[in-house]
């Protein structure tokens, strides 16, 4: 690889904080720029931005500078070890990674150290990506706001009186930071794709399994996905293949994606501004049919779940040491605890149920369309939403109505951006595929990025 003198570099590394990974790749391979220098920006960019934003809990600068001039001299030789080669990339402090603080940002593992890598973690080392450090979550995962933390809430990059989303928040702000091109987060109801929409990224959460959960701290092993949060569509299926046995598509569909739309609940109410963005958007997504799906009321099933069987994770943290979860936290911990044997029975029973609805749905459509949340990111503390409708609601049910029912029946899901609010806040629209199908997710996902309405 040629490579361009010093004062080049630095003229392009003061803009390279809102390069895509697969420019930055393509960028190493041309000797335009050098992951050496990413690294020191990104790492820069992280540390003048964690007072304002909170987004990490643990920067790692040594060990990801030591990672960048090994990619570098890959690249020198003409030997990337994939797309992510060099790449800046955090993680969702809920992966393990050997010899660093995993906290899931909690008093109870506050100075618990890994002892080895988790499976996503072991990928992205192999694929040369360039680990900057661990990002900040609700504590345990166990909320959509992002705003409770032991090491305190992460903001918006947005707007910083604003909620960045959660659980994955710190990965959210990361990206739409521009810190990173790509983050790791885990969703369980939402967690990726609430902090893609209100931070105004993308995020994309894969069939259950398609991602090894192995060494992640759980919250619901039946429903959890870990997945991408990234600055494109691209990126995102570029993560995914390093993540997973998965193959990057050409992301060209070749003919007009055909898209099904639910008016039933996730239509149902929305804050005004993101029901005119959304529907504005729908014409750029393919061809719209109106549909209906059998059995929604049985998405009620996925807080039994979840709650029970993050109960039964956390039962022996509640037994010795229940002062050190956060009052919320532990709240809902314990709701888990009541639950008996034949509530999950028949949340199960009705999963499956659902799980027979949603491929009846998209038996003859690409992907079903739905605004990412019913509402733009509120600000802390706001705890009711006044929608169009006339009603005011829950604003923490409102974050998860669209986004849970789809860890409940494990089927691929994407939030793009598709717009802003007048105060400058992002909505986001979710597009769901049928299992095993995120060729097709990626496809319409890419065409509507590309196709979608000017901000």
């Amino acid at each position: 690889m040629s490579v361009r003198p010093r004062a080049a570099f630095v003229s392009i590394v003061r803009r390279v904080n809102r390069v895509t990974a697969a420019e930055l790749a393509r960028r190493y391979r041309g000797g335009d720029l050098s992951p050496v220098d990413v690294a020191r920006q990104a790492l820069e960019l992280a540390e003048r931005e964690q007072p304002r934003l909170n987004a990490f809990i643990t920067l790692q600068p040594d060990v990801a500078m030591a990672a960048a001039r090994e990619s570098e001299a890959r690249y020198r030789r003409g030997e990337p070890l994939g797309p992510l080669d060099g790449v800046p990339v955090s993680v969702k402090d809920l992966v393990h990674m050997a010899g660093v603080r995993t906290t899931a940002a909690s008093k109870v593992l506050a100075t618990y150290v890994a002892g080895e890598d988790a499976d996503v973690a072991l990928r992205l080392k192999a694929g040369g990506a360039v680990i900057l450090g661990k990002t900040n979550l609700h504590e345990f995962a166990y909320g959509p706001s992002g705003d409770v933390s032991y090491f305190g809430p992460t903001r918006n990059p947005h707007n910083v009186a604003h909620i960045p989303g959660g659980s994955s928040s710190g990965s959210g702000a990361a990206v739409a930071a521009g810190i990173c091109p790509l983050a790791l987060g885990t969703d369980t109801g939402g967690s990726i794709r609430i902090p893609a929409s209100l931070c105004g990224v993308v995020g994309l959460k894969p069939t259950y399994g398609r991602v090894s959960a192995r060494g992640v701290i759980p919250l619901s092993w039946s429903l959890d996905h870990i997945g991408p949060i990234t600055s494109t569509v691209e990126d995102a299926g570029l993560a995914l293949s390093v993540l997973s046995d998965f193959r990057m598509p050409d992301l060209e569909l070749g003919r007009p994606a055909r898209v099904g739309v639910c008016r039933e609940l996730l239509f149902e109410a929305l804050e005004a501004e993101v029901r005119s963005l959304v529907e504005a958007a729908l014409p750029a997504v393919g061809e719209m049919r109106e549909i209906t799906i059998a059995h929604m009321d049985a998405t009620s099933a996925q807080p039994v779940i979840l709650g029970t069987e993050a109960a039964a994770y956390h039962l022996p943290w509640l037994n010795e040491r229940p002062g050190d979860y956060d009052p919320t936290i532990r709240a809902r911990l314990e709701t888990g605890l009541s639950s008996r044997g034949v509530d999950y029975v028949q949340a199960t029973r009705l999963r499956g149920l659902f799980v027979e609805a949603m491929y009846e749905a998209l038996n003859d459509l690409d992907v079903l369309a739905t605004p990412t949340t019913p509402i733009a990111a509120p600000r802390f503390g706001e705890v009711q939403t006044l929608l169009d409708d006339g009603s005011s609601r829950n604003t923490a049910g409102l974050l998860l109505r669209n986004t849970l029912p789809f860890n409940l029946c494990g089927f691929p899901a994407i939030s793009v951006p598709c717009g802003r609010t007048v105060a400058g806040l992002p909505v986001g629209l979710q597009l769901v595929a049928k299992p095993w199908d995120e060729a097709t997710l990626l496809r319409v996902a890419a065409g509507f990025e590309r196709n979608r309405p000017a901000a």
